[in-house]
């Protein structure tokens, strides 16, 4: 049976991922404001019901955690599952002096843990020194997935990225574009060209290519879909690696088409149409 994966929301605003199977849910992230919000985009793409396995958070910031999502995940009986080295962080950030007595807190370390069918493996990334934070190598059979959402280095990394079926990773801002309208939290983030080389560079060491890579966390004013999925083609070109993928970008306000990543690596990527942009497809 084939791994799922759909980005629900991915931008500065919010931040939320989902990954399943037949048999299990889990977001990545659930960082979606108000609760009014927060049900209204679980609803809609998750289906009234809303029988989610677990949330697992990458790192405290609100635009992946909150205090408002949280209220939703406990009214769900989520289990929402944390680094032990952002337990403290979280209550102290996200709790708001209310008890979440009957939150579902599951702390995870680094030796990986399961949520239902999924194998999960955190690795941390550099990212703001004040917020640990974490990416995710997702296992499901003989599928492989990576998500890497806020980060500014590879340095280190590149194993985890190799042989993935699919990728999920930051392409924060574009570096014109950054020196026109600078913010200097972009040094917490990966421009264009780092997370082209470290694409170009996983498809060299890799036996085969992904079914997919989709690119996250774009800015809203120091990137644009275009540019992103551009830096990407340009690299491939210029280092001499195949793009022999669908290269994909996140819309940051809406839910991205699904991906569906099959077993034993076949080349096939599914995407069903919702505001979805396709390098391979000249969408852009």
């Amino acid at each position: 049976m084939p791994l799922h994966f759909k980005s629900l929301r991915s931008s500065s605003s919010g931040n939320c991922l989902l990954v399943w199977t037949d048999r299990t849910r889990v977001l990545i992230d659930c960082g979606l404001g108000s609760m009014k919000k927060t049900r209204e985009v679980l609803t809609k793409n998750l289906g009234d019901r809303l029988d989610i396995d677990g949330a697992v958070v990458s790192h405290m910031h609100t635009d992946h955690i909150g205090y408002y999502s949280l209220r939703v995940l406990d009214s769900l009986g989520v289990k929402v599952r944390v680094h032990e080295s952002c337990l403290s962080q979280l209550k102290d950030k996200h709790f708001n002096g209310r008890g979440f007595n009957s939150l579902r807190l599951r702390p995870f370390a680094d030796s990986g843990f399961k949520i239902g069918e999924l194998n999960f493996q955190a690795f941390e990334v550099s990212h703001n020194p004040r917020y640990p934070t974490y990416g995710f190598v997702i296992k499901y059979g003989s599928s492989k997935m990576v998500i890497a959402t806020d980060f500014n280095e590879w340095d280190g990394l590149l194993e985890h990225f190799v042989d993935s079926d699919f990728i999920f990773v930051e392409s924060n801002h574009d570096l014109d574009l950054l020196a026109r309208h600078f913010n200097p939290n972009s040094r917490f983030h990966m421009p264009n060209p780092k997370t082209a080389r470290l694409l170009c560079t996983a498809r060299k060491h890799s036996r085969r290519p992904p079914q997919g890579v989709m690119l996250g966390h774009l800015s809203s004013i120091r990137n644009r879909p275009d540019i992103a999925l551009k830096e990407a083609e340009s690299s491939f070109e210029n280092c001499g690696a195949a793009l022999d993928f669908p290269l994909l970008a996140a819309p940051r306000l809406e839910a991205s088409g699904v991906v569906e990543v099959n077993h034993l690596s076949e080349a096939s990527v599914a995407t069903k149409e919702s505001g979805l942009t396709t390098a391979s497809r000249k969408e852009h």
